[in-house]
């Protein structure tokens, strides 16, 4: 969490899959051994979440807490997230699942009570798939975070390459490089080696 602005809204997207929501995981992961509090919010089972960062080794022992969230209309998530949201680090699984038959002044509306509730001290990730809402929600969503990451596939031959994009981030140098990264035994990698040539 240290590597995000204090009490912001911080987008992480990506085409559907779910390398966003590993990143996130890893995320909470650091921030719980830091000794802060996380609450991850999910439309998928605990139990699969809990499974994939087992399989990860990231599994925090205390500080993370997940709370499945089904059904739920876009009032009563940002009602959870602004009223009755725990954590230092709240991530939001699916975010843009919720919104999908939302008008623009409603989601408008939702984002600034997110970014109100942030600045009482918390940091808010948000999970988007893009495409999944129209162009001027997706626009909306990101002139109003205070960063914007995003996860991108490339085949290269018979492998995918991962890179990290970020066009957006208050309060940082913003890099003109994509940031190649890897998930394996040593954890979420991110190769900032230059090259050359």
């Amino acid at each position: 969490m240290d590597n995000f602005p204090e009490k912001s809204v911080i987008l992480i997207e990506e085409g559907t899959g779910l390398v966003k929501s590993v990143y996130a995981q890893y995320i909470a992961a650091e921030t719980a051994a830091d000794g802060k509090d996380v609450s991850y919010l999910t439309p998928r089972p605990s139990d699969d979440i809990r499974s994939e960062m087992k399989l990860l080794r990231i599994l925090p022992a205390k500080g993370f807490h997940i709370e499945e969230i089904h059904g739920t209309t876009p009032g009563a998530l940002l009602d959870l997230l602004t009223l009755h949201g725990n954590g230092d680090l709240v991530i939001v699984d699916q975010f843009s699942l919720y919104f999908l038959d939302t008008p623009l002044s409603d989601l408008r509306e939702g984002i600034s009570r997110i970014i109100t509730a942030a600045k009482n001290g918390r940091v808010f990730l948000l999970l988007v798939d893009r495409g999944v809402l129209p162009e001027r929600h997706e626009a909306l969503l990101h002139a109003m975070a205070d960063g914007v990451i995003q996860v991108t596939s490339v085949p290269e031959g018979d492998k995918l390459k991962r890179y990290l994009n970020i066009p957006k981030m208050r309060g940082t140098l913003l890099s003109e490089k994509m940031l190649p990264f890897t998930i394996g035994d040593e954890g979420f990698l991110i190769d900032t080696r230059e090259r050359h040539g």
